[in-house]
């Protein structure tokens, strides 16, 4: 009698991609109507099979560096308004200096740390 094979553990097999709601969020992003946000809470949603699309909601912005707010961007990652306003309050910021033409945030996804401008922060506060 041969000597028995030692069993291999078995692992899940490796996916063969995105999944089903990985490939509508990003196709929304594409389109736009979703924002990088994790928490994007102004994308449709499940329960919202026609999404009313409204394009000051729809309106995205970046995260610019510190020491020169305006030229380019820190990371990749776009952000509604809203949405990135909503993620700097949960995080603990809250650009509560009015007197400041910046407020200083901190990228939802990669965390890198920039401003955005005084406008793009309260048109987020008057959206939510």
């Amino acid at each position: 009698m041969p000597p028995r094979r030692e069993r291999k553990t078995w692992t899940l097999p490796a996916a063969p991609g995105p999944s089903l709601r990985q490939r509508v969020e990003q196709k929304e992003r594409e389109a736009g109507l979703r924002c990088d946000d994790p928490s994007c809470g102004v994308g449709p949603s499940d329960e919202d099979p026609v999404p009313e699309m409204l394009a000051e909601l729809m309106k995205q912005v970046s995260i610019h560096p510190l020491l020169h707010p305006g030229k380019g961007s820190v990371c990749e990652h776009t952000f509604h308004p809203s949405c990135l306003v909503s993620a700097e309050r949960v995080a603990g910021w809250g650009g509560e200096d009015k007197a400041e033409p910046h407020v200083e945030v901190s990228c939802p996804v990669c965390r890198d740390l920039g401003c955005v401008t005084r406008d793009e922060w309260e048109e987020g506060v008057s959206t939510l």
